[in-house]
């Protein structure tokens, strides 16, 4: 194990999974997850050994993060992993928080992070044991529209980086969520009302998300009620609309609430377990393959998917590849993990004479 020396000692945590685009303004469709296998903590002092403690904390999150589930801390080899993590970690350094932290003797100190980074080989083998696959770290968008109530006014939260938000983001990198917030800028307020986003209607609000390529849409009312804090929420996800209420009094718990059963709904479609059973495999063409150097990457790209088992190439026939793919889940799951890329573009029907095959895409690469 490589050690990056010197600080722990407990406290919290500092969420932190680190995606590419959290929060960002760009496009909303699908984002890269990075550091999947590592997790932070803040602590208030660095040691030569990382406790179990802390150990097994950050182990817990990032196999939450890597599976996208967190009902896998629940199985039986999970729990005694979490209980001697150190065979799971590969490194681990500190750096300054920049802010203090009070120690278990009452003292204010300068808080230290801790990250740890842990063997993905392992974390992989530890979630098959438990029944359970990587999620990956490609990860499907979701935009996020936000109206806070004060009094008799409402707007939309987040024209800047609004720090009332932060909760939000540090579940977001919890859990792996690929985060977007609008620009709120002339064409977002010309295409969507605060009126609108408050009465949660949908077509308004897809309308106005159809700039950002959202793969989903979560939109969410705040009001102050009673000292504490109330919300409501929609998520739009493909053809479905859910509706659901905010739970707890903090601001804090209402967003990051929000973002538990957001990546739950989400993700759901792109989980596959040890169990699911591709069967005999898909036949899918990729046309657009007009150079050899293209043949690897379209093949990374499908391999790199969870539900992909194998890859096997049939044929190439002019610029159409024949590809033989065994899964791990169901051809809807295949369908929405290719959906996530988008150098693969759907087609309608084959790509050649004769075509036995199931699915047909073009190649943008």
């Amino acid at each position: 194990m490589t050690v990056f020396l010197p600080r722990p000692i407990i406290l919290r945590w500092l969420f932190a999974g680190m995606i590419l685009a959290l929060f960002g303004t760009a496009s909303a469709q699908a984002a890269r997850v990075q550091n999947l296998y590592s997790a932070e903590l803040m602590v208030a002092q660095q040691t030569m050994q990382v406790s179990p403690d802390l150990g097994g904390q950050a182990l817990a999150q990032v196999l939450v993060k890597v599976s996208g589930r967190p009902q896998v801390l629940e199985t039986e080899p999970v729990r005694t992993a979490l209980a001697s993590p150190n065979r799971f970690v590969q490194q681990f350094s500190y750096q300054s928080a920049g802010q203090m932290l009070t120690n278990d003797d009452g003292v204010e100190v300068p808080a230290q992070i801790l990250r740890l980074d842990f063997i993905p080989a392992l974390v992989d083998q530890l979630l098959q044991q438990a029944g359970f696959r990587p999620l990956g770290a490609v990860r499907p968008g979701v935009l996020v529209w936000i109206v806070e109530e004060r009094g008799q006014q409402r707007e939309f939260l987040g024209r800047e980086e609004d720090p009332v938000l932060a909760p939000m983001r540090e579940r977001a990198r919890e859990r792996g969520l690929p985060l977007f917030r609008p620009l709120l800028d002339l064409e977002d307020q010309a295409a969507l009302s605060v009126s609108d986003a408050w009465g949660f209607f949908a077509e308004p609000v897809t309308k106005a998300s159809s700039r950002y390529q959202a793969d989903a849409v979560l939109v969410g009312r705040l009001f102050p009620r009673g000292g504490g804090w109330q919300s409501r929420w929609m998520l739009l996800h493909g053809d479905e609309r859910v509706l659901f209420d905010g739970q707890g009094d903090s601001l804090g718990e209402h967003l990051g609430g929000a973002v538990d059963q957001t990546a739950d709904r989400v993700f759901a479609d792109y989980v596959v377990t040890v169990a699911d059973d591709g069967g005999d495999g898909v036949l899918v063409e990729v046309g657009g393959v007009s150079q050899f150097d293209h043949f690897a990457p379209v093949v990374d790209a499908l391999r790199e998917m969870t539900v992909v088992r194998s890859v096997q190439l049939l044929e190439q026939n002019h610029e159409v590849l024949t590809l033989k793919l065994q899964l791990n889940g169901s051809l809807d799951q295949l369908k929405r993990a290719i959906a996530l890329n988008n150098r693969f573009s759907a087609q309608e029907g084959p790509l050649q004479p004769l075509s036995q095959a199931q699915l047909y895409y073009r190649w943008g690469g």
